[in-house]
């Protein structure tokens, strides 16, 4: 594989943005199901 010295990886931003919005998914899953049980 050829070394590009304009090549950026941006695959260490997109796993923390991705790890972090499953963290915020599954800690808001809770109150998520709470308010659609009040709300039927």
């Amino acid at each position: 594989m050829a070394y590009d010295p304009s090549f950026k990886d941006d695959s260490g931003f997109l796993s923390i943005f991705l790890g972090l919005a499953a963290f915020v998914g599954m800690a808001a899953l809770p109150a998520t199901i709470g308010w659609v049980q009040v709300f039927t």
